[in-house]
């Protein structure tokens, strides 16, 4: 059963860590009435972002409708997120009214919710097999529903393990620097064992309790030999609630028993020299600047022995919407604001990794250390959260009883709660 479900995505706050697109020319309205003189006028909506950022897209956008003069004209509405759920309130008044710009913005792990709702339409035609291949594979695992293609990555995210080089140092710790000697997670609670002494933390590594809890720690899941729900996205019973699922959850459990991590941690734990190790993402590494005692370092994401090295992906993306009088203009517009050039420039603009595996022929930070370890997990092991339209349902309840779990909850049972509302919520609105 098909419906336009989108108002569902405003139960849950997405992506924490992730920083939305936008820019601040209040141009467009969601017309995608052609112009005058035969030239065809795309809107694009997005949410306001960091001033970088929208400078980013300004000159972006200027940029093509240099190229397109007279043929194509864009222009982009920032809607400014005063509230959580502003640029969703917005989304989802125009989908009822059917008055969807041409291309819509949408955090990657919505993709499917638009695509199964009818909100976005394929891109497929719009793209050969060698331009997708450019992408990073994260970025196509995001946004493919069904076995097509809907949205296209403005950039990508990851989460990497940085740690206190000071600390390290003083317990003879050497982290690896090389994916193949990533830290086990029976080493890197060695790790923590061994500096959670004096008042600090073996790791940091609670962003939020809400999508943080899926985005971060769905990769145990994955690096055990599971996931939290089944590859066709239809059900959670037998996945998230395994055998493996369960070891996964309880080796959570273990460290916080273990105090070996502050469930309610300080921001700036890590920075402060409170935390010893830190999951956390590239959007973290401009702020330790503003920590001169800090020495820090990357190194992998922790995998199962014997497991998938793996680590977290996804971000923001863009479609074209199933209101769009003029998809195949949309479809340049789209093309051009994920390029390599802008995949490159963006990657610049905000620090956070590019989407085209192209791109980082033009950003050699990325070719040492530390920035490597980005570099390599997200052009080559990254992987997105689940594609399924019934992904707010399943954050939600995942966050809550792994939040439990670390909190001391039984396992199995908080568990068997996920796979029990995830698949009566998936039965009741998306079967056929």
């Amino acid at each position: 059963m098909k419906k336009r479900w989108v108002s569902a995505v405003l139960a849950v706050s997405l992506l924490a860590g992730c920083s939305p697109g936008g820019q601040t020319d209040q141009a467009g309205s969601g017309d995608t009435s052609g112009a005058s003189g035969g030239e065809a006028e795309i809107t694009f909506w997005r949410p306001q972002a960091s001033g970088p950022e929208d400078n980013f897209y300004v000159k972006r956008i200027e940029e093509f409708n240099k190229a397109h003069e007279g043929k194509i004209k864009l222009k982009m509405e920032a809607i400014t997120r005063g509230n959580s759920f502003a640029y969703e309130d917005k989304i989802n008044a125009a989908v009822a009214s059917h008055t969807l710009p041409d291309l819509v913005a949408m955090d990657g792990p919505n993709v499917a919710n638009y695509a199964a709702s009818s909100i976005v339409r394929p891109l497929d035609e719009y793209y050969t097999k060698e331009e997708l291949s450019d992408f990073v594979p994260s970025i196509l695992q995001q946004g493919t529903y069904n076995g097509k293609f809907y949205a296209a990555g403005l950039a990508e995210s990851s989460v990497v393990l940085f740690y206190n080089k000071k600390i390290m140092k003083q317990y003879g710790i050497e982290p690896p620097t090389k994916m193949e000697d990533a830290w086990t997670w029976d080493q890197w609670y060695e790790v923590m064992k061994k500096t959670a002494q004096n008042g600090v933390f073996g790791t940091n590594m609670i962003n939020d309790k809400g999508e943080w809890m899926t985005y971060a720690f769905e990769q145990f899941w994955i690096s055990n030999g599971t996931d939290i729900v089944n590859k066709e996205g239809t059900s959670a019973k037998g996945m998230v609630n395994s055998d493996k699922g369960i070891e996964a959850a309880s080796f959570l459990q273990k460290l916080a028993k273990e105090k070996l991590f502050n469930i309610d941690p300080k921001p700036t734990e890590f920075e402060e020299g409170k935390a010893a190790t830190k999951l956390g993402g590239p959007w973290n590494i401009p702020g330790f600047k503003d920590y001169p005692d800090l020495e820090w370092g990357i190194t992998y994401f922790p995998k199962k022995a014997g497991g998938v090295q793996t680590a977290p992906s996804g971000s923001w993306a863009i479609g074209i919407s199933a209101d769009s009088k003029h998809p195949k203009e949309a479809a340049e517009a789209l093309k051009w604001l994920t390029n390599k050039d802008s995949s490159t420039q963006l990657a610049k603009a905000i620090s956070m990794p590019a989407s085209r595996k192209s791109a980082y022929d033009s950003l050699p930070e990325y070719n040492d250390l530390p920035m490597r370890v980005i570099k390599d997990q997200v052009t080559t092991v990254s992987h997105a959260r689940p594609v399924t339209p019934a992904y707010p349902v399943l954050t939600q309840k995942f966050a809550e009883a792994l939040t439990d779990i670390m909190m001391g909850a039984d396992v199995k049972k908080s568990l068997d709660n996920v796979a029990a509302s995830y698949d009566e919520e998936y039965k009741r609105n998306f079967a056929k």
